[in-house]
């Protein structure tokens, strides 16, 4: 571990919500009970389906509110630059709920540096509305994403219908997006990558961003019947390279090294962590190491970039140790510091189109102070 970060970050997927004040799953409960958090933790859990908390692995953190302060207290000693917010369970109905988000992202006094947003893909109509729509509300508009995470097993979650992914309207509406010069911010499970593979194929002038490599359900342990014995997980392990491989085979595919810390993905980190016996460092880097080098070989440093996905792996691990294990990793990678500089900055602005955070603008808007 190093306590003198050696490269800047800009972290390309955080997401910011607050269910006191916007409309979410949550916000009910949050609004009606908030003063008493473990009777609302108790709530939550009687009305979310078991497989729902099984994937978020601990409510508190889902009920508090996630706001650019509460991002920035968590980052310690690194030089975090700037964000990227991803969607986040905006539940506001109507064609134009969606656009809500974007709203108030884009009012915040310390707004994220771009926003990927939420509209319904695979709808023409509802797609150019929303669309327009947020293009208007925010000038940080720069992707769209619409999850596409099912998996065939019930015990767990799946966040739409698995054929989505594989559609024709799912295709029209990717090629949409790159139409207007927006990526497609692509969510699935690894039991999914053959069909984004094809899609990609199909849709060549749209860029892609690949969320978490793909989240491999059970590639760690034990999750919801998934990856029970080192044989199985073997499988999903070999199953899922060259499912990475064939994704990475369309140049228009770029992929975020993130995720893996999630529940769904098998470690345990969480469980282990509530307990009071967290992973050490060097657990943590010989768990992720050989994935994250293996995107990195399959889809090279210019097609990747680290990110944090906070607060959702907030569950198992810090910001700091998350870092520094980033960091650990790219430098056995045998990159030049250029590249390494990539993954942890240059490529998500690059990507998402970003100002020169190293101007530093004079209202800071969407940077995160030090």
């Amino acid at each position: 571990m190093t306590s003198t970060p050696p490269h800047r970050i800009i972290d390309p997927h955080v997401h910011l919500w607050d269910p006191r004040t916007t409309p979410r799953q949550v916000s009910p409960l949050v609004k009606l009970f908030g003063r008493w958090p473990s009777l609302v933790e108790r709530l939550a859990r009687m009305a979310t389906p078991q497989p729902l908390v099984d994937f978020v692995g601990a409510t508190d953190y889902v009920l508090a509110a996630h706001l650019p302060a509460d991002f920035r207290a968590d980052v310690g000693h690194h030089d975090v630059q700037g964000i990227v917010h991803v969607e986040a369970d905006w539940s506001a109905r109507g064609i134009l709920g969606p656009v809500g988000e974007t709203k108030w992202l884009d009012r915040l006094g310390d707004p994220p540096l771009a926003i990927v947003a939420h509209a319904v893909i695979d709808d023409a109509k509802k797609l150019e509305v929303q669309l327009d729509a947020h293009s208007v509300a925010s000038g940080r508009l720069r992707g769209i994403r619409d999850s596409m995470a099912a998996h065939p097993d019930e015990r767990v979650h799946s966040w739409t219908d698995a054929s989505r992914l594989g559609s024709d309207e799912t295709r029209a509406g990717v090629a949409a997006l790159g139409e207007r010069q927006l990526t497609f911010e692509a969510w699935c499970y690894s039991n999914q990558l053959d069909e984004l593979a094809d899609l990609a194929a199909d849709v060549p002038m749209t860029t892609i961003m690949l969320d978490h490599l793909g989240t491999p359900v059970g590639i760690g342990g034990p999750y919801g019947g998934v990856g029970e014995t080192s044989a199985a997980r073997d499988e999903i392990r070999e199953a899922w390279y060259a499912a990475l491989e064939r994704v990475a085979a369309n140049p228009n595919v770029h992929c975020k090294l993130s995720g893996l810390l999630m529940p769904i993905c098998g470690f345990g980190y969480h469980e282990r962590r509530a307990a009071g016996d967290a992973p050490s460092h060097a657990e943590v880097v010989d768990a992720l190491a050989p994935h994250f080098l293996h995107a990195i070989s399959t889809f090279g440093p210019e097609r990747c970039m680290f990110a944090s996905n906070f607060p959702m792996d907030k569950v198992s691990i810090s910001y700091e140790q998350l870092f520094d294990v980033f960091f650990e990793i790219a430098a056995s990678a045998g990159l030049t510091p250029e590249q390494e500089a990539a993954l942890f900055a240059d490529n998500a602005a690059a990507f998402y189109r970003l100002v020169d955070t190293d101007t530093r603008p004079d209202d800071g808007a969407g940077s995160v102070p030090r």
